[in-house]
């Protein structure tokens, strides 16, 4: 189309829209911020919002943590505004209503108190009703404000309440900013961080990264232990037998997941005992065509000279627990040096298997680091980073291992930054999910989680479901513009129960155009290289509709959409695709503009097809 007749059609859209609407605009002008990124602080006090089960204190005091006196000074007389709020037992809420005027992401800050606990108190954050992960508040003695990450907020009034999980913290106030627009460009890196990454592990991450942000890839992970219950007489097969997760997918969807998640739980130094795991993920990954992410709960003794082994730490509760001390292991010469060292090795070999299978994988060692109940976690960051690089090196280095791409699970609490590995030994980042509460699914995108995640390493590293329980909706995927790169059910009830995984949503996820599934993979093996290469990454296909006639895709159908349909239509440098303005349509909202029947893309006639469904002059669009 030429463009002296793009400017004709134009000018009759927006004749036809000033006609139909009796407005007057101008379509070429972008939206004036009304928030200051740089000035505009919103604070709201929590003793003006409301509670349920909570406390509302208009005075503060001063005393001990501790009724007999044993405990720290702590003073709660320096709060803000007129008072404070208070949670203790689990499940109490306090909440308050905010007011902002654009829809987007804005940076969260707490003010608190938590006297109780000389670790942390861990909350759940709720936006507009919906869970949104968790907030952690680490031990003070006054109040202070920390970062509650990133939230998503439709424009007016939304509720932002913190629901007590383990309780007992003050709240004094929370602040709002608007958060940096660049958060949702979703452009990686492109690099791994192994320079001698091998080919195989270049274009797996390469195809990764040009799905990001335009798809989520499904996972599941598979239950522990043998696969093939007959293997002396089957001893090429390892894949057949205990896949009750795999044959429930394909019963309900008709589909199977495209990633495999593998557990490396059997595999140390002092056992005869194994389940064939990285055999598996061979015959997924070059039977299968499908990808393979490995996890290692990773059993050590519970004792020196011990028999029993146990990943978990007393503190947990669980048994058996280790003793096993991470700062010891990495003391030369103790015993549990010696059996961290050969555990490396035996782990190495296994992986090696994957190696000489041209198999690369996403390594996941060390996961949920911080939140202690492992024992690589209970000491700390510092242990924990020292044998995350150590055990970086090691496989990378000494054994050349170039197959791995490193992904570090991680979290969003204030304190999650100190443990982080670097960005030079870290690939992506993950997230383990595990919000299902009372007894119901919870279909939540957290799309604040995972825009906090995003934010933590400046964007640089792609951000996945590592675990979970429900898989969020497609719908909320999809209006909260959470990026998530996959997710991965946890086994059994996890991914059976309709607690968990409402089926009715299992379907239409695993059914919808941005899943992608085993059978819409790629040849892996030879995917373009796009790490630095001149190779331009092959077109995704295109998305249903999620809403007919929603341009700017936030979820509802405004004279806005008409709006945007011309400003792409007159100026698509700075509206189209890729447009230089922050506002430009993306690829999913130009699909959902294309009401009108016709297969030449967006024209005139879309932007007058949604006006006159405004006016009530056709009941639908399509």
């Amino acid at each position: 189309m030429k463009k002296n007749n793009k400017k004709a059609i134009f000018s009759t859209a927006i004749a036809a829209a000033v006609l139909l609407t009796g407005t007057s605009f101008s379509p070429l002008a972008p939206e004036k911020n009304t928030v200051s990124a740089e000035t505009d602080v919103l604070k709201y006090e929590f003793e003006d919002g409301s509670t349920s089960g909570g406390k509302i204190h208009t005075e503060g005091w001063k005393g001990n943590t501790q009724e007999d006196g044993s405990g720290d000074e702590m003073d709660l007389t320096g709060f803000s505004g007129t008072g404070f709020s208070y949670l203790d037992q689990k499940g109490t809420t306090v909440s308050v209503e905010v007011d902002v005027p654009e829809a987007g992401l804005y940076e969260m800050n707490v003010c608190y108190c938590e006297p109780y606990d000389t670790n942390k108190k861990v909350q759940y954050l709720q936006v507009n009703g919906v869970n949104q992960g968790e907030l952690s508040f680490v031990y003070n003695l006054e109040f202070e404000e920390t970062s509650g990450g990133v939230v998503n907020l439709k424009k007016g009034k939304n509720t932002i309440e913190l629901k007590a999980y383990w309780g007992y913290t003050f709240f004094d106030y929370l602040t709002l900013t608007p958060a940096d627009k660049s958060l949702t460009n979703l452009t990686p890196t492109r690099t791994l961080s192994n320079p001698n990454a091998s080919d195989s592990a270049k274009r797996l991450y390469s195809y990764l990264c040009d799905q990001y942000g335009k798809h989520i890839i499904a996972g599941q992970q598979e239950y522990c232990g043998e696969h093939n219950y007959n293997l002396w007489a089957d001893p090429d097969t390892f894949i057949k037998d205990n896949e009750a997760e795999f044959e429930y997918i394909m019963e309900q969807t008709g589909k199977q997941p495209a990633i495999r998640g593998i557990d490396l739980l059997a595999y140390r130094s002092n056992t005869d005992w194994m389940d064939h795991a990285p055999e598996r993920a061979i015959e997924w990954v070059n039977e299968y065509k499908g990808i393979a992410t490995l996890t290692w709960h990773w059993n050590v003794p519970s004792v020196e000279g011990g028999e029993e082994v146990a990943f978990y730490v007393e503190s947990t509760g669980n048994t058996p627990f280790t003793t096993f001390s991470i700062t010891k292991a990495l003391e030369e010469g103790t015993w549990e040096n010696k059996q961290l060292l050969a555990d490396i090795d035996a782990i190495a070999a296994e992986l090696t298997k994957l190696k000489e299978a041209d198999v690369p994988v996403l390594w996941r060692p060390l996961h949920e680091a911080e939140g202690a109940w492992f024992w690589w976690g209970a000491e700390g960051p510092e242990p924990c980073k020292q044998l995350y690089k150590l055990l970086y090196d090691k496989l990378t280095n000494e054994y050349g291992l170039d197959n791995l791409i490193w992904v570090w699970t991680g979290y969003t609490f204030p304190t999650s930054a100190a443990w982080y590995p670097g960005d030079d030994v870290v690939d992506m980042v993950g997230y383990d999910k595990y919000n299902a509460v009372d007894g119901m699914p919870n279909l939540s995108s957290i799309a604040s989680t995972f825009y906090s995640l995003v934010q933590s390493t400046d964007g640089q590293k792609m951000v996945a479901m590592t675990e979970n329980d429900s898989i969020p909706s497609l719908e909320n995927l999809i209006n909260d513009k959470a990026g998530w790169l996959y997710f991965c059910p946890w086994y059994m009830n996890y991914l059976t129960s309709e607690q968990n995984n409402p089926v009715e949503n299992l379907v239409e996820i695993y059914n919808s155009e941005y899943c992608i599934t085993l059978d819409e993979l790629p040849d892996l093996k030879s995917y373009p290289i796009s790490g630095g290469s001149n190779v331009d990454p092959p077109e995704i296909p295109d998305t249903k509709k999620t809403l007919a006639g929603d341009a700017n895709c936030d979820g509802s159908v405004k004279l806005n959409d008409a709006i945007l349909v011309m400003q792409t239509i007159g100026n698509p440098d700075l509206y189209g695709i890729s447009g230089t303005d922050e506002k430009c349509i993306t690829k999913q909202g130009e699909i959902n503009s294309d009401v009108a029947g016709s297969s030449d893309g967006l024209t005139n006639l879309d932007a007058l097809e949604i006006q006159k469904y405004l006016l009530g002059l056709v009941k639908e669009l399509k």
